[in-house]
């Protein structure tokens, strides 16, 4: 089955890439700070693994909140990184896409500690799924990692360090900050990896 991967450029969504080699990888600018670093490390990504990638611009900066917009914490979330429905808008992009590709599955880098979030439940995948595949043109949107850590996601996808390298987790900007969460779980994630990747 033909499958499109949103692919991020970040650690879950690029072990994804390698674990699953979907027909299409979609990057979609939306008007986050670290667009362009995001969209060279998915470019990359899919050299390096021989898969096919697609950038798509369908920015709403204008309607964000939260540090990936370029903005202060949002009064709605305790946390900074907080874009009211942009995961809902991202998926729903990549399930448009999907369908004028003939893919009939999107795939989502989501992973067990996304949790904190609402946006990464398991309520909200199984809300989000029913109501794309209740739609005309069959798409299945999947979460293959929703029950591993990062950590878990990398060693099951078996991704080689070179790959993995690429990534860009950084919310704030196009060179990592080193202090927001996307940088502070890149770090950890990597440091953690090492161990049994020989990146130390």
């Amino acid at each position: 089955m033909s499958e499109l991967l949103l692919l991020s450029g970040g650690i879950d969504s690029i072990a994804l890439a390698a674990w699953k080699r979907p027909s299409l990888c979609l990057t979609i600018d939306y008007g986050q700070a670290a667009a362009k670093a995001e969209i060279q490390a998915s470019a990359q990504v899919c050299i390096e693994l021989g898969l096919k990638h697609l950038v798509l611009d369908a920015a709403i900066a204008g309607i964000g909140s939260g540090i990936m917009a370029g903005h202060s914490r949002s009064p709605h979330s305790a946390h900074s990184e907080f874009w009211p429905f942009r995961n809902q808008y991202l998926v729903t992009i990549a399930s448009m896409v999907a369908l004028q590709r003939s893919c009939r599955t999107v795939l989502i880098g989501t992973v067990v500690t996304d949790q904190r979030h609402k946006d990464g439940s398991p309520e909200f995948l199984h809300h989000l799924r029913e109501a794309i595949s209740m739609q005309e043109g069959g798409v299945r949107l999947e979460a293959p990692a929703a029950e591993l850590t990062s950590e878990e996601l990398v060693r099951r996808s078996k991704v080689v360090p070179s790959v993995l390298a690429w990534s860009h987790s950084c919310h704030v900007s196009c060179i990592a900050c080193g202090d927001c969460p996307g940088c502070n779980k890149h770090s950890s994630v990597m440091r953690d990896i090492g161990l049994s990747h020989g990146l130390q």
